[in-house]
């Protein structure tokens, strides 16, 4: 790309090469405030000299597309085709998945497990999303003691503690009923004054817990809709193109 030639030289791996890192600042060229911008959507396999060729009929000002979107490196930035973002998954999550290959594509889309959750989303804004710790102290923060239990609601049982099994019976069991962590209790009567009921926790219904307002996104999911975050770009007015290639030169001279 003739637009390569008037930046400053530097040495990679012993060879002198364009130095691409550095960027003229667009505030110098949009001072008059005249410079505006377009969306457009990147289709499946459409790389920058592509979207180019379609809006400035010159495939040689894809630096431009890339400029205008903070692209510095567009083998990593640039959104990828589906061959291209399962390549990119394979590579990225191999080890965290201990598989190779295919193979790493299944773990990723597994629903079943919870080491492919890379973040949770809530299902009433997409743009809220929280960590893992976050999601797991966020149900934690609603798991209380057995005696703190609402007459009526089905608790799980999280810690058996040591809670006699006439105590149990209080809050809603049966004498002869076997009690263990992940079972539901429907409290019927609460205990009170049982002070082995302080070390048994129980985790309210699934309907009053906020944790309930998240979902898991996993692996492929989450790279998948970054892919597709990426396809919004911005283009710069091609009306203002020659203005632009007037004043890169002298620019990047002053940088």
């Amino acid at each position: 790309m003739s637009y390569f030639k008037h930046f400053p030289t530097t040495t990679y791996n012993n060879v002198p090469v364009a130095d691409i890192t550095r960027r003229f600042d667009l505030d110098k060229i949009t001072k008059d405030g005249v410079l505006d911008y377009m969306s457009y959507t990147v289709q499946e396999g459409e790389r920058p000299e592509d979207v180019a060729y379609f809006y400035y009929d010159d495939p040689a000002m894809a630096w431009l597309v890339l400029f205008a979107n903070n692209i510095i490196d567009p083998y990593t930035d640039w959104p990828k085709g589906e061959d291209s973002l399962e390549r990119y998954i394979i590579a990225q999550y191999a080890s965290k998945s201990g598989t190779t290959g295919r193979e790493v594509i299944d773990w990723a889309k597994n629903e079943t497990i919870a080491s492919n959750i890379i973040t949770y989303q809530s299902q009433y804004d997409d743009e809220v999303q929280i960590n893992r710790a976050s999601f797991v102290n966020l149900g934690n923060s609603h798991i209380v003691r057995l005696a703190e239990g609402v007459i009526g609601l089905t608790y799980t049982i999280k810690d058996l503690g040591s809670v006699l099994q006439s105590d149990w019976n209080t809050a809603g069991g049966t004498s002869d009923e076997t009690y263990l962590v992940g079972s539901t209790i429907t409290i019927q009567n609460n205990p009170v004054g049982l002070e082995d009921a302080r070390s048994a926790r129980i985790e309210l219904p699934n309907e009053t817990n906020p944790a309930r307002e998240y979902y898991p996104i996993r692996a492929y999911d989450y790279e998948f809709n970054l892919n597709e975050e990426r396809r919004e770009i911005v283009l710069i007015n091609k009306g203002y193109l020659a203005q632009i290639k007037d004043q890169i030169e002298t620019i990047l001279k002053d940088e």
